[in-house]
């Protein structure tokens, strides 16, 4: 999935640059690209421009360790 959004018409577009790497101790349970639609009323946290606080989207990963 896309985790950033960059002018599409001078820039790249849309590309993946964020990543979480865990360990191979953990297990993956779920994970994610933040990415609300406009309507969202957390969509202004990555807004485009000065409005938001990143053109980068929050990548999350839901985890347990499995050496326990």
């Amino acid at each position: 999935m896309d985790t950033a959004d960059w002018n599409d018409t001078r820039g790249p577009g849309n590309l993946r640059v964020d990543y979480v790497l865990p360990t191979k101790t953990l297990e993956i349970q779920g994970s994610g690209v933040f990415w609300p639609r406009k309507d969202d009323p957390l969509a202004g946290l990555v807004a485009a421009g000065k409005s938001g606080s990143s053109d980068h989207r929050i990548v999350w990963v839901d985890v347990t360790n499995s050496s326990f």
